[in-house]
Protein backbone atom coordinates (compact mmCIF):
# COMPACT_ATOMS: atom_id res chain seq x y z
CA UNK A 1 0.00 0.00 0.00
CA UNK A 2 1.42 3.28 -1.06
CA UNK A 3 1.06 6.16 1.55
CA UNK A 4 0.62 9.93 0.64
CA UNK A 5 3.05 10.38 3.68
CA UNK A 6 3.36 13.71 3.81
CA UNK A 7 -0.15 14.51 3.41
CA UNK A 8 -0.33 11.91 6.44
CA UNK A 9 2.02 13.57 8.61
CA UNK A 10 0.13 17.25 7.84
CA UNK A 11 -3.28 15.48 9.05
CA UNK A 12 -1.52 13.70 12.13
CA UNK A 13 -0.43 17.47 13.21
CA UNK A 14 -4.16 19.35 12.28
CA UNK A 15 -5.84 15.90 14.90
CA UNK A 16 -3.09 16.76 17.63
CA UNK A 17 -3.59 20.41 18.13
CA UNK A 18 -7.26 20.20 17.76
CA UNK A 19 -8.15 16.77 19.67
CA UNK A 20 -11.22 17.74 21.76
CA UNK A 21 -11.06 18.09 25.56
CA UNK A 22 -12.66 14.44 26.48
CA UNK A 23 -14.95 13.84 29.54
CA UNK A 24 -14.44 10.35 29.02
CA UNK A 25 -12.17 7.84 27.13
CA UNK A 26 -12.90 9.31 23.21
CA UNK A 27 -11.01 6.96 20.91
CA UNK A 28 -10.67 8.97 17.44
CA UNK A 29 -10.31 6.65 14.27
CA UNK A 30 -9.34 7.91 10.73
CA UNK A 31 -8.75 5.66 8.43
CA UNK A 32 -6.13 5.75 6.04
CA UNK A 33 -7.14 3.54 2.68
CA UNK A 34 -5.59 0.90 1.46
CA UNK A 35 -7.88 -2.45 -0.49
CA UNK A 36 -9.17 -5.21 1.64
CA UNK A 37 -7.82 -8.37 0.96
CA UNK A 38 -9.62 -10.52 -2.01
CA UNK A 39 -10.55 -13.71 0.17
CA UNK A 40 -12.82 -11.30 3.35
CA UNK A 41 -15.98 -12.80 3.48
CA UNK A 42 -19.28 -10.66 4.76
CA UNK A 43 -20.30 -7.16 3.88
CA UNK A 44 -19.04 -4.91 6.34
CA UNK A 45 -16.20 -2.38 6.06
CA UNK A 46 -12.93 -1.65 8.01
CA UNK A 47 -13.88 1.92 8.83
CA UNK A 48 -17.11 0.33 10.24
CA UNK A 49 -15.81 -2.41 12.45
CA UNK A 50 -13.08 -0.40 13.77
CA UNK A 51 -15.35 2.46 14.72
CA UNK A 52 -17.76 -0.32 16.64
CA UNK A 53 -13.87 -1.86 18.81
CA UNK A 54 -13.58 1.47 19.65
CA UNK A 55 -17.24 2.66 20.99
CA UNK A 56 -17.10 -1.05 22.64
CA UNK A 57 -13.70 -0.07 24.97
CA UNK A 58 -14.74 3.38 25.29
CA UNK A 59 -17.71 1.70 27.36
CA UNK A 60 -14.99 0.49 29.58
CA UNK A 61 -13.50 3.43 30.82
CA UNK A 62 -14.58 6.76 31.78
CA UNK A 63 -11.27 9.00 32.65
CA UNK A 64 -10.95 11.80 30.70
CA UNK A 65 -8.67 10.66 27.92
CA UNK A 66 -8.33 11.30 23.87
CA UNK A 67 -5.97 9.07 21.70
CA UNK A 68 -6.46 9.30 17.78
CA UNK A 69 -5.72 6.21 15.95
CA UNK A 70 -5.01 5.83 12.46
CA UNK A 71 -6.04 2.51 10.64
CA UNK A 72 -5.91 0.79 7.03
CA UNK A 73 -4.95 -2.08 5.19
CA UNK A 74 -1.64 -2.72 4.46
CA UNK A 75 0.38 -6.41 3.61
CA UNK A 76 1.49 -6.97 6.74
CA UNK A 77 1.78 -10.68 6.85
CA UNK A 78 0.59 -11.35 10.33
CA UNK A 79 -3.81 -10.61 11.17
CA UNK A 80 -2.46 -6.61 12.10
CA UNK A 81 0.03 -4.60 14.15
CA UNK A 82 -0.53 -2.09 15.65
CA UNK A 83 2.36 1.13 16.27
CA UNK A 84 2.61 3.80 18.96
CA UNK A 85 3.92 7.01 17.41
CA UNK A 86 3.25 9.44 20.61
CA UNK A 87 2.91 8.69 23.90
CA UNK A 88 2.91 11.02 27.13
CA UNK A 89 0.73 13.04 29.64
CA UNK A 90 0.35 12.12 33.70
CA UNK A 91 -0.56 9.08 33.68
CA UNK A 92 1.71 8.38 30.73
CA UNK A 93 -0.96 6.91 27.75
CA UNK A 94 -0.19 6.31 24.25
CA UNK A 95 -1.78 9.55 22.37
CA UNK A 96 -1.48 8.91 18.68
CA UNK A 97 -0.92 5.38 17.27
CA UNK A 98 -1.57 3.50 14.31
CA UNK A 99 -3.18 0.04 13.57
CA UNK A 100 -2.54 -2.01 10.01
CA UNK A 101 -4.43 -4.94 8.80
CA UNK A 102 -3.36 -7.43 6.93
CA UNK A 103 -4.48 -7.39 3.01
CA UNK A 104 -1.97 -9.90 1.48
CA UNK A 105 -4.24 -12.87 2.12
CA UNK A 106 -2.31 -14.72 4.69
CA UNK A 107 -5.39 -14.31 7.28
CA UNK A 108 -8.96 -14.95 5.85
CA UNK A 109 -11.37 -12.34 7.80
CA UNK A 110 -14.87 -11.81 8.09
CA UNK A 111 -15.99 -8.22 7.79
CA UNK A 112 -19.43 -8.02 9.77
CA UNK A 113 -21.53 -5.73 7.79
CA UNK A 114 -23.65 -5.63 11.36
CA UNK A 115 -20.66 -5.22 13.88
CA UNK A 116 -23.00 -3.78 16.70
CA UNK A 117 -25.19 -7.02 16.63
CA UNK A 118 -23.04 -10.45 15.88
CA UNK A 119 -25.91 -12.64 15.09
CA UNK A 120 -23.88 -14.67 12.84
CA UNK A 121 -22.07 -16.22 16.17
CA UNK A 122 -24.46 -18.81 18.16
CA UNK A 123 -23.58 -19.16 21.48
CA UNK A 124 -21.77 -17.12 23.94
CA UNK A 125 -19.18 -18.17 26.30
CA UNK A 126 -17.81 -17.12 29.37
CA UNK A 127 -15.00 -18.01 32.01
CA UNK A 128 -13.94 -16.55 35.53
CA UNK A 129 -10.66 -17.80 37.20
CA UNK A 130 -9.23 -16.72 40.52
CA UNK A 131 -5.63 -14.95 39.85
CA UNK A 132 -5.30 -13.67 43.28
CA UNK A 133 -8.00 -11.35 44.26
CA UNK A 134 -10.90 -13.97 43.51
CA UNK A 135 -13.03 -15.19 40.96
CA UNK A 136 -13.24 -12.45 37.51
CA UNK A 137 -14.42 -13.03 34.87
CA UNK A 138 -11.34 -13.68 31.87
CA UNK A 139 -12.98 -14.57 28.85
CA UNK A 140 -16.41 -13.58 26.78
CA UNK A 141 -16.36 -14.97 23.69
CA UNK A 142 -18.96 -15.62 20.60
CA UNK A 143 -18.50 -18.99 18.81
CA UNK A 144 -20.71 -21.28 16.56
CA UNK A 145 -20.25 -19.10 13.80
CA UNK A 146 -22.52 -19.81 10.51
CA UNK A 147 -22.70 -18.05 7.60
CA UNK A 148 -19.84 -15.44 6.23
CA UNK A 149 -18.30 -15.86 9.30
CA UNK A 150 -17.82 -19.30 9.69
CA UNK A 151 -13.99 -20.41 8.67
CA UNK A 152 -12.82 -17.05 9.13
CA UNK A 153 -10.92 -14.73 11.41
CA UNK A 154 -13.13 -11.95 12.91
CA UNK A 155 -11.94 -8.49 12.09
CA UNK A 156 -13.89 -7.36 14.66
CA UNK A 157 -11.90 -9.70 17.19
CA UNK A 158 -9.01 -8.30 15.42
CA UNK A 159 -9.66 -5.02 15.90
CA UNK A 160 -10.49 -5.26 19.65
CA UNK A 161 -7.31 -6.82 20.21
CA UNK A 162 -5.11 -3.51 18.46
CA UNK A 163 -6.92 -1.11 20.45
CA UNK A 164 -6.22 -3.07 23.49
CA UNK A 165 -2.49 -2.18 22.98
CA UNK A 166 -3.50 1.18 22.21
CA UNK A 167 -4.66 1.74 25.15
CA UNK A 168 -2.19 0.15 27.60
CA UNK A 169 -0.26 -3.14 26.76
CA UNK A 170 1.92 -2.15 24.14
CA UNK A 171 5.90 -3.08 24.34
CA UNK A 172 6.68 0.81 23.32
CA UNK A 173 4.66 2.12 26.09
CA UNK A 174 6.56 3.56 28.80
CA UNK A 175 3.83 2.59 31.27
CA UNK A 176 4.28 -0.76 30.46
CA UNK A 177 7.86 -1.56 30.66
CA UNK A 178 7.64 -2.21 34.07
CA UNK A 179 5.40 -4.87 33.60
CA UNK A 180 7.49 -6.18 31.07
CA UNK A 181 10.50 -6.66 33.28
CA UNK A 182 8.39 -8.10 36.00
CA UNK A 183 6.66 -10.63 33.67
CA UNK A 184 3.18 -9.73 34.80
CA UNK A 185 0.37 -6.85 35.79
CA UNK A 186 0.04 -6.94 39.14
CA UNK A 187 -3.78 -4.80 40.23
CA UNK A 188 -3.08 -1.89 42.71
CA UNK A 189 -5.39 -1.49 45.67
CA UNK A 190 -6.92 1.47 43.91
CA UNK A 191 -8.44 -0.18 41.49
CA UNK A 192 -11.01 -3.33 41.79
CA UNK A 193 -9.97 -6.80 42.63
CA UNK A 194 -6.33 -5.65 43.75
CA UNK A 195 -4.12 -8.08 44.08
CA UNK A 196 -4.72 -10.25 41.18
CA UNK A 197 -1.86 -11.06 39.29
CA UNK A 198 -2.12 -11.28 35.68
CA UNK A 199 1.28 -13.57 34.01
CA UNK A 200 2.72 -12.26 30.29
CA UNK A 201 3.57 -14.50 27.78
CA UNK A 202 7.22 -14.88 26.99
CA UNK A 203 9.26 -15.99 23.99
CA UNK A 204 12.97 -15.66 22.89
CA UNK A 205 13.36 -11.84 23.15
CA UNK A 206 11.36 -11.87 26.64
CA UNK A 207 8.30 -10.82 27.98
CA UNK A 208 5.55 -9.96 25.48
CA UNK A 209 2.51 -7.87 25.64
CA UNK A 210 0.35 -10.31 25.50
CA UNK A 211 -1.64 -12.58 28.91
CA UNK A 212 0.39 -15.52 29.29
CA UNK A 213 -2.12 -18.71 27.35
CA UNK A 214 -0.47 -21.16 29.71
CA UNK A 215 -1.43 -19.24 33.04
CA UNK A 216 -5.13 -17.25 31.91
CA UNK A 217 -8.05 -19.21 31.06
CA UNK A 218 -8.98 -19.37 27.01
CA UNK A 219 -10.59 -16.64 25.97
CA UNK A 220 -9.21 -12.88 26.95
CA UNK A 221 -8.61 -10.63 23.92
CA UNK A 222 -5.32 -9.32 25.20
CA UNK A 223 -3.80 -12.88 25.04
CA UNK A 224 -4.73 -13.02 21.16
CA UNK A 225 -7.48 -14.00 18.71
CA UNK A 226 -8.58 -17.38 17.06
CA UNK A 227 -10.59 -18.26 13.84
CA UNK A 228 -14.45 -19.28 14.24
CA UNK A 229 -15.28 -17.19 16.84
CA UNK A 230 -15.77 -13.56 18.65
CA UNK A 231 -13.76 -12.49 21.63
CA UNK A 232 -14.83 -9.09 22.96
CA UNK A 233 -13.02 -7.27 26.45
CA UNK A 234 -13.30 -9.65 29.67
CA UNK A 235 -13.21 -8.08 33.13
CA UNK A 236 -9.42 -8.79 33.20
CA UNK A 237 -8.15 -7.48 29.48
CA UNK A 238 -10.24 -3.87 30.52
CA UNK A 239 -8.73 -4.16 34.36
CA UNK A 240 -5.06 -5.29 32.92
CA UNK A 241 -4.81 -1.78 30.61
CA UNK A 242 -6.35 0.69 34.06
CA UNK A 243 -3.17 -0.48 35.70
CA UNK A 244 -1.10 0.12 33.25
CA UNK A 245 -2.38 3.69 32.10
CA UNK A 246 -3.44 5.05 35.31
CA UNK A 247 -7.54 4.43 34.76
CA UNK A 248 -9.31 4.43 37.73
CA UNK A 249 -13.03 4.67 36.65
CA UNK A 250 -13.07 1.47 34.98
CA UNK A 251 -16.91 -0.81 34.07
CA UNK A 252 -15.80 -4.17 34.55
CA UNK A 253 -19.12 -5.14 32.95
CA UNK A 254 -19.61 -6.29 29.51
CA UNK A 255 -18.87 -3.47 26.63
CA UNK A 256 -21.37 -1.64 25.15
CA UNK A 257 -23.16 -3.80 22.86
CA UNK A 258 -26.60 -5.19 21.89
CA UNK A 259 -27.95 -8.24 23.13
CA UNK A 260 -27.84 -11.62 21.48
CA UNK A 261 -30.10 -14.50 22.08
CA UNK A 262 -27.59 -17.24 23.17
CA UNK A 263 -27.31 -16.73 26.88
CA UNK A 264 -23.80 -17.24 28.29
CA UNK A 265 -22.70 -20.65 29.10
CA UNK A 266 -20.06 -21.79 31.49
CA UNK A 267 -16.98 -22.63 28.87
CA UNK A 268 -14.26 -25.54 29.99
CA UNK A 269 -10.67 -24.94 28.86
CA UNK A 270 -10.03 -25.07 25.47
CA UNK A 271 -6.92 -25.31 23.23
CA UNK A 272 -4.13 -22.75 23.51
CA UNK A 273 -4.39 -19.68 21.34
CA UNK A 274 -1.35 -18.59 19.02
CA UNK A 275 -0.12 -14.92 19.72
CA UNK A 276 3.08 -13.12 18.19
CA UNK A 277 5.46 -10.45 19.19
CA UNK A 278 7.77 -9.35 17.06
CA UNK A 279 10.03 -6.33 18.33
CA UNK A 280 8.88 -2.78 19.42
CA UNK A 281 5.22 -3.31 17.59
CA UNK A 282 2.50 -5.41 18.24
CA UNK A 283 1.96 -8.36 15.28
CA UNK A 284 -0.98 -10.45 15.41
Amino acid sequence: MKVAWKHFLVMLVVVILHSPAASALTVLPHCIGGTPPSNAAGAGTLTDIVNAAARMWESAYADPSVITLYFGWAPVGDAATHTLIEQGGDPNREVVGTILFDNSGAVSFFLDPTPYAGEEYRRRTEESQDLGAGLINVSRIYNNPVGDAAGHTDLLSVALHEIGHALGMSIANRAFSSYIREGGIGILADLPFAGTYIPLAANNAGYTSHFDVLQVNYGSVMAGICGDERRIPSALDILANAQVSGFKLVNLNTPAFPSRSAAPEGAGRAQPVVSWQRGPNERH
